[in-house]
């Protein structure tokens, strides 16, 4: 048995209403089409839907209970048209987000959670991984934007890349490792260092070689080879360990006690972060509204640092 939906939130609005003729006022139907459309109901049914009591028509006992479905129609009806107007206006949705593990946890976390905060409506689905999975799960529609480190990308996967901030990555060591008391850094310094290396195969250790290399060392002797950020961090606060971290991510946490920067710049760091998405995409009015904010965030800790 099939039944039109639009009959049962008539049902329901006459029932609310009280009368045929106040229920077809607020619907926009004449009531003769309204009381035609309830004979269909009925006959749906097999069984009457209204009675009459006096001059009044009023529901049955099956009426009634139909008419509770046609409320929840209803219900569903506003709540669809207000959620609606919520994703028009980029106050809610769903946002597919991809990032690498150097800029999750103390980069991209705390923005997500001021997002979510003045968009109460709204849910973030945050993938992370090596970049080069990301790329893949771009390119399949699984996730929307990635947020990570600029790179070239293959012209047959029709990335583009917006510039969002520039960032260089640096090394790390503990507060008062004896290398921070060196005026100048050389390649033979960071050579005598044990190191604590990034996983293979991410963007962040490919890079890392390739600064070292660019920067004049020879040899890279890794202690603990890990794809947290956080161990990295940890490992490193507590020994003569020395690391690679980006910048920008690190300062802007700026509550990872216990490390520094080596006073060490040079062209071979740099490591501009962008928003990657498909050529194809059409950003929703959410993500036009995340990435307004992201911008704000990235543009106040660089006044701050």
């Amino acid at each position: 048995m099939q039944i039109d939906p639009r009959h049962l939130i008539q049902l329901a609005t006459i029932v609310q209403c009280g009368s045929f003729g106040a229920a077809a006022a607020k619907l926009g139907v004449a009531q003769p089409a309204l009381s035609k459309n309830m004979k269909k109901l009925e006959e749906r049914l097999g069984a009457p839907i209204f009675e009459r009591i006096g001059r009044q028509s009023v529901a049955t006992g099956l009426g009634t209970t139909f008419a509770r479905f046609g409320l929840m129609m209803l219900a569903a009806e506003e709540q669809a048209q207000a959620y609606a107007q919520h994703v028009s206006t980029g106050t809610a949705g769903a946002l597919l987000i991809g990032t690498p593990p150097s800029l999750a946890d103390h980069f991209l976390a705390p923005i997500l959670t001021g997002f979510l905060s003045s968009h109460v409506s709204c849910r973030i689905e945050l993938r992370v991984g090596l970049l080069v999975e990301l790329e893949t799960q771009l390119s399949s529609g699984q996730i929307n934007l990635v947020i990570g480190p600029s790179r070239p990308h293959a012209t047959d996967l029709q990335f583009e890349t917006e510039p969002l901030a520039d960032d260089m990555l640096g090394i790390v060591c503990r507060k008062g490792h004896p290398l921070t008391r060196k005026a100048d850094i050389l390649p033979r310094d960071l050579e005598a260092q044990r190191w604590v290396a990034h996983s293979r195969g991410s963007y962040l250790r490919i890079q890392t070689e390739d600064g070292l290399a660019k920067f004049g060392v020879t040899s890279f002797d890794i202690a603990l080879d890990t794809d947290s950020t956080e161990t990295a961090y940890k490992a490193v606060a507590r020994s003569d360990l020395i690391t690679v971290m980006p910048r920008l991510p690190t300062l802007l946490s700026g509550h990872i006690p216990g490390i520094e920067f080596l006073p060490l710049d040079s062209t071979a760091f740099l490591r501009p972060i962008g928003i990657v998405q498909r050529a194809s995409h059409t950003r929703s009015n959410l993500e036009t509204a995340f990435l307004q904010h992201l911008r704000k965030a990235v543009r106040r800790g660089d006044r701050a640092g």
